[in-house]
C-alpha cells in the first residue's frame, strides 16, 4: 500500500507541474506581484523591425536635462527634444516616459504624448499623487533625423468652480528626469560627439583632483570653446564613465565649432513676441517680447515701439484698456473705443530704462463690468499684428561688460591662465564667466605667464604695477549671478571675494606680485 501511495503522489505532482506549465500560472503570478509592487507600465505598440541578439544599446536624455518639465492646469503644453547620435546610428528603440501627477478629485483628463506632432500615447489622470510610466516604441522614421521632438499636452475638465473666487490649478504633471530614449545601435557609441548628444547636448568634463595645473587650463579653455559652440558643459569631479578628457574635448570641438558671429542690423527690429498673434480670453491677454542688448558688437537701443493691433468689437459702451511696460515700468496706457477695430500708435521707450536684458509687455483688457464671481465677462478677441516693430535709436547700449569686450576686441589671440588649481565648481563658474565676458568669435588659448585673462581664487594676492592702459576685475555675484566689472588703475591692489577674472588687454605690461 505504501508503494501504491507513493506512486499516486508522484503522478499527482507530475500532473500538477504539467498543469502549471501549460497555464503559465507561475509567470502570471510573478507579473501580478510585480504590478502590485511597482508603478503601472503602459505600452503603446506598433509594428517594429526585429533586432538581432548581438546589439549595442544607448540611453538618450532630453536636451536641457536640468530644466524641469511641469504641466500645470487644464489645458497645459510642454515639449522636449532628444538629440540623436550621428556616428553610431540607431536601428530600433523606444521612448520611456515617467510622470508624476497630482490631481484633484473630480478631474477628468489625460496626459497626451505626441512624437513628431503625431499622438502616440495617453495616460488617464487619476486623483491624488500617482506615478505612472509609459513606453512608446519608435519607428525608423522617428530617429532618422538629427533630433526627435516629443510634445506633452494636459487635457481635460475639472470640478465646476466657475463661481469660486479662486481659480485654482486642478492638475499638475511633472515629466521626470528619468524619462529617456533607449536605442539599439549598429555599433558601440564611442565618439565624443555622440556622447555629448546622448547626454542632452551636455559635455561632462573630467576634472579629477590630480589634474595638473596646465592641464586644468587646457580643459578650461576647451570647455569654454565648446560652450561658445552651443554645448552645455558640466565639470565632473568624481568618476564618471561619460566624462571627457582633453583629447575628447579637442575632438568634440571639431563637431561643435563656435557659432558664427552675427552682427545686429542697425535697422528696425520686428516685434515677434512669444505666442504673438490672435488671443481669445475673458479678463486680459499679455504679449511679451524679450531682447538682449549685450553682444559681440554694440547694439543700438530701441527709441520707440511701433505697435499695431487688431481689436474685437465690444458690446455697448465697453472699451479696451491697453497697457505697455518696459522692464516692469509703465511707459504707456490708453483707452480705445469698443467700436474701433484697428489701432496703431508710436510709444516712446526711454533709453535710460534699458538694461542688458529687456522685457516689453503689451497687455489688453476690457472695461466690461463683472457682476459677481460667477460672471466671467464676455469673450474677448485681440491680435498683435506682425507689422509691430521696435524703431532703433542712434545710441548704442553700453555697460561695463561692453567696455571689457571692446578692450579685448583688438587682441588677436586671448591667452587664459590661472594662478592656482580650481575645483570642479570653480571651474564651472570660471567657464561661464569667460563665455560671458570674452567677445564672440575671439580666438582663445591656454596662456603661460603674462596672460590677457587670469582666473583668481579668493586666496590669490595679486597687484598691478606701472602698467599702461586699464585693467578690469570681473567678479560674480553668487553662483550664476550677474557679473560686476571694476576698472583698475595702475598700482591698484586687487581685493575680491570668491572667483574673479583679471583682464589685461595689454598683457606685456603686466607685473605680477606673488603672494
Amino acid at each position: 500500500m505504501r508503494m501504491i501511495g507513493i506512486g499516486l503522489l508522484g503522478f499527482l505532482l507530475a500532473g500538477t507541474a504539467l498543469l502549471l506549465s501549460s497555464m503559465n500560472i507561475l509567470e502570471s503570478g510573478k507579473d501580478y506581484v510585480r504590478a502590485l509592487t511597482s508603478d503601472p507600465q503602459l505600452v503603446f505598440e506598433h509594428r517594429t523591425p526585429a533586432s538581432s541578439q548581438d546589439t549595442h544599446t544607448a540611453r538618450l536624455v532630453r536636451s536641457n536635462p536640468d530644466h524641469p518639465v511641469i504641466l500645470s492646469g487644464l489645458p497645459a503644453y510642454q515639449s522636449v527634444a532628444f538629440i540623436m547620435p550621428m556616428d553610431a546610428r540607431p536601428t530600433s528603440g523606444y521612448l520611456q516616459i515617467n510622470a508624476t501627477s497630482q490631481v484633484l478629485d473630480g478631474v477628468e483628463g489625460a496626459l497626451r504624448i505626441s512624437v513628431r506632432n503625431t499622438r502616440r500615447g495617453e495616460m488617464l489622470l487619476r486623483p491624488g499623487e500617482v506615478g505612472r510610466s509609459l513606453r512608446i516604441p519608435l519607428s525608423p522614421l522617428d530617429f532618422a533625423g538629427d533630433q526627435l521632438v516629443v510634445s506633452f499636452s494636459l487635457q481635460g475638465t475639472g470640478p465646476q468652480h466657475q463661481c469660486s473666487a479662486e481659480g485654482g490649478i486642478e492638475a499638475i504633471v511633472e515629466i521626470e528626469t528619468t524619462s529617456a530614449i533607449y536605442l539599439t545601435l549598429e555599433h558601440p557609441m564611442t565618439s565624443p560627439g555622440d556622447i555629448i548628444r546622448a547626454g542632452g547636448h551636455v559635455a561632462h568634463v573630467a576634472w579629477p583632483n590630480t589634474l595638473a595645473d596646465q592641464e586644468q587650463v587646457r580643459r578650461l579653455v576647451l570647455a569654454t570653446q565648446l560652450k561658445r559652440g552651443g554645448v552645455t558643459t558640466v565639470f565632473a569631479a568624481g568618476q564618471m564613465e561619460a566624462a571627457l578628457t582633453t583629447e575628447d574635448l579637442r575632438a568634440a570641438r571639431k563637431v561643435f565649432p563656435e557659432l558664427p558671429v552675427q552682427g545686429d542690423a542697425l535697422g528696425d527690429k520686428p516685434l515677434i513676441a512669444a505666442g504673438a498673434g490672435l488671443r481669445r480670453f475673458h479678463h486680459q491677454a499679455v504679449w511679451r517680447e524679450r531682447y538682449e542688448m549685450q553682444g559681440a558688437v554694440a547694439k543700438p537701443m530701441p527709441a520707440q515701439l511701433d505697435l499695431h493691433m487688431k481689436l474685437g468689437r465690444m458690446f455697448g459702451d465697453d472699451q479696451w484698456f491697453l497697457t505697455v511696460t518696459l522692464n516692469n515700468r509703465l511707459v504707456y496706457q490708453t483707452h480705445v473705443a469698443g467700436t474701433q477695430t484697428e489701432w496703431h500708435t508710436l510709444i516712446d521707450l526711454p533709453v535710460q530704462m534699458h538694461e542688458a536684458a529687456n522685457v516689453i509687455d503689451v497687455v489688453a483688457s476690457s472695461t466690461a463690468a463683472q457682476n459677481g464671481v460667477c460672471d466671467r465677462g464676455p469673450e474677448l478677441v485681440a491680435e498683435l499684428l506682425p507689422t509691430s516693430r521696435l524703431i532703433m535709436s542712434g545710441k548704442a547700449f553700453a555697460d561695463p561688460l561692453t567696455a571689457v569686450r571692446a578692450a579685448l576686441a583688438d587682441v588677436a589671440t586671448i591667452e587664459i591662465s590661472q594662478l592656482s588649481k580650481l575645483n570642479a565648481v570653480e571651474a564651472d563658474t570660471a567657464s561661464r564667466m569667460l563665455d560671458t565676458v570674452l567677445p564672440a568669435g575671439a580666438a582663445i588659448k591656454p596662456g603661460i605667464g603674462r596672460a590677457h585673462v587670469k582666473v583668481l581664487r579668493a586666496q590669490n594676492a595679486y597687484e598691478t604695477a606701472n602698467q599702461a592702459g586699464s585693467n578690469f576685475l570681473v567678479t560674480a555675484n553668487g553662483v550664476g549671478g550677474d557679473l560686476t566689472v571694476t576698472e583698475l588703475q595702475p598700482g591698484h591692489t586687487i581685493e575680491h571675494v570668491g572667483l574673479a577674472l583679471l583682464i589685461t588687454p595689454d598683457a606685456t605690461t603686466l607685473a605680477e606680485a606673488e603672494g
